[in-house]
């Protein structure tokens, strides 16, 4: 199983495309593919996935999208599938990102490409930063009481 890892700062070009980093492309490669799957993801990023990632998760975990809420289950599935899209690299290893993908993730020129695990997120940095001060650093502190790696 390949894992998506790192952290790589990227600016969004005149044409709104944006570099995959040279390790995805590797990875990329070793399945001898040249797009990749994006769409929306939570808390106002991108979600990025490998096509070996993209259909793991269309045939084993669309579980993970079930909730005892089925109208919010269906909205939250037609958001994620609607904006879902595969990227093509160009010839520099960039993919375009839509506009309402952009709106969706409040892009700004500044994004960062990130590894989590079997996905990969695209955030706009600013977005990131502050998101990573106010959830993933006290969220962070409190799991490190609780396990041992």
């Amino acid at each position: 199983m390949i894992l998506l890892i790192g952290r790589y700062e990227y600016s969004l070009d005149a044409k709104n495309r944006v570099g995959l980093p040279p390790k995805f492309r590797e990875a990329l490669a070793q399945e001898k593919a040249n797009s990749v799957y994006i769409t929306s993801g939570l808390e106002n990023c991108l979600y990025l996935f490998l096509p070996s990632q993209w259909s793991q998760l269309l045939e084993k975990d669309l579980s993970a999208f079930s909730l005892p809420n089925k109208e919010q289950e269906r909205a939250f599935k037609r958001k994620f599938f609607a904006e879902a899209t595969e990227a093509e690299l160009d010839s520099a290893g960039r993919i375009l990102i839509p506009q309402f993908l952009r709106e969706h993730a409040r892009l700004g020129k500044n994004v960062l490409v990130q590894g989590a695990g079997k996905r990969a997120e695209i955030w706009d940095k600013d977005k990131w930063n502050s998101y990573k001060k106010s959830k993933v650093e006290p969220a962070y502190k409190l799991v490190t009481k609780s396990i041992e790696i």
